[in-house]
């Protein structure tokens, strides 16, 4: 969505956890935005998941099965790729879930 004030787009983004391997992918609406506090400053950029407002997934991710922070991005669809190939193996499907 796009008016004179603020712009919206649309990004996923996959993660995968080094501490217990768990992966999973995430949709974002990332709005931009004048901020009013400083109107010739950079725009305030707002992040939205599943229609709440969210911090970037850029900034201290947190993985949800173990609450760990030493994750990767990656690029997005890897995970869903890998999933697939570990239930083609016949592999539980707990680390990638």
């Amino acid at each position: 969505m796009t008016d004179s004030t603020r712009t919206t787009v649309h990004e996923d983004y996959a993660f995968a956890c080094l501490s217990c391997g768990h992966g999973w992918e995430q949709s974002y609406e990332i709005e931009h935005r004048p901020d009013p506090a400083a109107p010739h400053g950079p725009p305030l950029v707002l992040y939205y998941a599943g229609g709440r407002r969210v911090r970037s997934p850029l900034s201290h991710p947190t993985c949800p099965n173990c609450d760990g922070h030493r994750l990767r991005v990656i690029r997005s669809g890897l995970v869903a790729a890998a999933q697939r190939a570990w239930g083609a193996m016949g592999v539980a499907g707990d680390r990638m879930a």
